[in-house]
């Protein structure tokens, strides 16, 4: 299973959460693509992303590919 996590909040501390939530998924063994559309807005936001990074997972901006891709999606506004 793929999620594409769509993060369009410009609030610091729902991007970060967000983040993480799209790493807790990773847990459950789901392939994660991870959308946002603004810079990282947090130190927490910058190591969750390095993190999925790291496991393998995308972190960036294309929209239409990540849902293309996806079984489901989640958006964080």
């Amino acid at each position: 299973m793929t999620i594409a996590v769509v993060v369009t909040t410009k609030d610091p501390h729902r991007q970060s959460e967000a983040l993480r939530a799209a790493l807790g998924l990773t847990l459950r063994g789901a392939r994660v693509e991870v959308v946002v559309d603004e810079p990282l807005l947090t130190p927490l936001a910058e190591r969750s992303a390095a993190m999925l990074r790291s496991f393998g997972h995308t972190v960036g901006t294309d929209l239409p590919g990540a849902v293309a891709r996806a079984t489901a999606v989640e958006v964080w506004t």
